[in-house]
């Protein structure tokens, strides 16, 4: 054997103390080895992955799922074959974390249920990225769906995180499944008296001179009920784009005030009326 090969030999074997745990240069060195390699190969996978992907008919919430879990599982690997090298003692290790997981589980029962949740959101198929939803009654657009968490963006642009045992558990509405539209509704009372077929007529004109409302199915209006002060009337009108209800709804009562301002038509606000009695002369 050379000299140069003694001396590597010498170093690879030099040991070291870590606590109770003796290692060697050597070990360090495959433990280098293991993680570079699983980088490596998280690599290749990702890449292959990748190229499945366009043939896939799997969403981007599927698809970041997948990536999660592959990730999880090869660097979960890398860390065990790590703790062989080493020669730490992985069964102590499986018995010291399951007597733990039993205590922490106790208190994390709410953590494992948005996880088990974002499993059923991401492969059930209900919420998906890019849906727009109504929860709490409020409108809001999907941008990512994590194991624990939902990001949803608000109208008004602010990001809410949102528990995934939310989503799935509670009533919420998705607007971009199911039909190809959804509807708006806009309620107006008017004054007693008010002629019935014009007030109709122009409710209908307000919301079909909207360009987002489509013409088929056309828009409709329903007298609704005789109110304590007015007569309730309710138009809809389907849209292809959820996200700009509000402000078309908001367009669509302009254009129903203007029409009835221009055609006389009364919008009737709730009155009382007020006895005042003489203290004096209550007791007459």
């Amino acid at each position: 054997m050379s000299k140069e090969s003694r001396v590597l030999n010498q170093f690879l074997t030099t040991s070291f103390e870590l606590g109770h745990h003796v290692f060697t240069v050597l070990d360090l060195v495959e433990v280098v080895g293991v993680l570079i390699l699983a980088r490596v190969a998280l690599g290749i996978l990702r890449r292959a992955l990748r190229r499945a992907e366009r043939f896939s008919t799997l969403d981007e919430g599927k698809r970041f799922i997948v990536h999660r879990m592959v990730s999880s599982v090869v660097w979960t690997l890398a860390t065990l074959f790590v703790l062989s090298v080493l020669g730490l003692n992985l069964t102590a290790i499986w018995a010291g974390s399951a007597a733990l997981l039993v205590g922490v589980g106790i208190g994390l029962q709410g953590f494992f249920n948005d996880v088990i949740s974002g499993f059923v959101l991401l492969f059930e198929g209900g919420v998906a990225v890019g849906n727009i939803l109504e929860v709490d009654g409020q409108l809001v657009k999907v941008e990512r769906i994590d194991l624990r968490s939902t990001r949803v963006v608000s109208v008004k642009g602010e990001l809410l995180v949102l528990p995934n045992a939310k989503m799935a558990g509670d009533a919420v509405i998705n607007l971009s499944q199911g039909g190809p539209s959804s509807r708006i509704d806009v309620a107006v009372g008017v004054a007693y008296g008010s002629d019935v077929q014009r007030v109709k007529d122009l409710l209908l004109e307000a919301i079909s001179e909207q360009p987002e409302i489509r013409k088929s199915p056309e828009p409709a209006v329903f007298f609704q009920d005789f109110g304590d002060s007015s007569l309730d009337f309710s138009v809809m009108g389907w849209l292809d784009h959820s996200w700009d209800r509000m402000a078309i709804k908001s367009r669509v009562r302009e254009a129903i005030d203007a029409k009835f301002r221009a055609h006389g038509v009364a919008i009737p606000f709730p009155q009382r009326d007020l006895h005042l009695m003489d203290h004096r002369t209550a007791g007459e």
